[in-house]
């Protein structure tokens, strides 16, 4: 009779289950690599009417296929912006998505809803509650193209997510469905090549964050103990590449693994509060994703390091930090100063307007909490409170 070593130490249960469906071209000529790899014949090619550097990249994509070209400005990506973009894909094989984080969520999400086209519905119903809303099941969905995903920012890994935001009447609201996820990613420099040092160094903390916020949390018996080896190499891997001024390619490769690799397998779907909070103050006070966050998570991590475990682990925090600091060793020790110090360094945050925390924590409570798993456990005072204090550490 032989033992399982370690079998008595974990609890039984279901094994976690980890799928991703993208296939990632990397380095100079993806594209070209992904279009004659895929050969995608009839495509509606959809672009960021914002990236100058696009022409060049929409040129190779148009020569490469039989297409239609589609300009999206990220300011108009919103639900209607998706259901357009649907109705436009009757008959293509491909839809090819070139841009920042919006647009690829954008193009996801019409590509979702041509292949079931009541998901609309479902969302428009929703209002501002829930704020998260599921797929179809697999049998609901009709025929659909495939998706070739080039991201021109870093950061997001939307190019290879299955989960996609999108404004309804004023709220953000989080999808989730497999079919999200690009079938296809080519991650060039050339789609990447006049991005600013400053909004590299914002995507790679919004990489280091995401990572940071599924650690927190102590794991269940579903996670195997290698993943968080893996997250703490990403995280000490995209500080040093990022601030020894390492490549955008470098850096999008990294963010994308935080999604793609094995460091997430296993973990809570829901626990990184900070995302579902940050998405309601950036909604409410019209500034973008990253300033709302850097003014939230010196607040979240203060409370962790303070015994909130609702928030996550105080010593599981700390081990992110450090392993964040093997690549910055510079940074201070303690993670709320140190975070504050990097946002500061690398040029990430910005002012906040007056907002009402009381009225703010009303709205995330009603989109994210009261029963659902996303902030539950929270009241609306408790949520106030995080506000509050953001907003009063925040420059106005």
């Amino acid at each position: 009779m032989t033992t399982a070593v370690g079998a008595a130490a974990r609890p039984a249960g279901p094994p976690a289950v980890w799928q991703r469906a993208t296939r990632v071209h990397v380095g100079q000529g993806a594209i070209a690599e992904a279009l004659a790899a895929e050969r995608p014949g009839r495509a509606l090619l959809v672009v960021d009417a914002r990236q100058p550097e696009l022409p060049h990249t929409i040129g190779r994509l148009a020569r490469a296929t039989h297409s239609e070209l589609v300009h999206v400005d990220p300011a108009d990506c919103d639900l209607e912006t998706s259901v357009r973009l649907a109705e436009r894909l009757g008959g293509a094989d491909w839809v090819v998505a070139a841009g920042g984080g919006s647009v690829l969520d954008t193009v996801a999400l019409a590509r979702l809803f041509a292949a079931a086209p009541d998901t609309v519905a479902r969302i428009r119903l929703g209002g501002g509650r829930p704020g998260l809303v599921r797929g179809p099941a697999p049998s609901e969905l009709g025929p659909y193209p495939r998706l070739l995903a080039v991201p021109t920012t870093v950061g997001t890994a939307a190019e290879v997510s299955a989960a996609a935001t999108v404004l309804v009447g004023g709220h953000r609201k989080l999808v989730m469905h497999p079919q999200l996820a690009a079938d296809v990613a080519a991650l060039d420099p050339a789609a990447t090549r006049t991005l600013s040092p400053a909004a590299l160094r914002e995507g790679a903390l919004e990489a280091i964050l995401r990572l940071c916020n599924g650690y927190l949390p102590r794991p269940g018996h579903r996670f195997p103990p290698t993943a968080d080896t893996e997250a703490r190499d990403l995280l000490r891997d995209l500080a040093h590449t990022t601030g020894s001024g390492g490549s955008a390619l470098d850096v999008a490769v990294l963010s994308a693994r935080t999604v793609l690799g094995f460091a997430a397998v296993g973990r809570d779907s829901f626990a990184g509060k900070v995302w579902y909070l940050a998405n309601e103050l950036s909604a409410v006070a019209g500034v973008r994703k990253m300033p709302a966050t850097v003014a939230l998570v010196p607040v979240v991590w203060s409370r962790v390091l303070d015994g909130d475990t609702r928030l996550g682990d105080a010593d599981r925090l700390r081990a992110a930090w450090t392993a964040l600091r093997t690549g910055l060793p510079e940074l201070p020790l303690d993670p709320v100063r140190g975070l504050r110090h990097l946002a500061g360094a690398w040029g990430v945050g910005g002012p906040l307007p007056p907002v009402d925390p009381e009225a703010l924590a009303a709205r995330a409570v009603r989109a994210w909490g009261a029963g659902l798993p996303m902030l539950d456990g929270f009241s609306t005072h408790d949520i106030a409170g995080l506000y509050a204090e953001a907003l009063q550490g925040a420059p106005q």
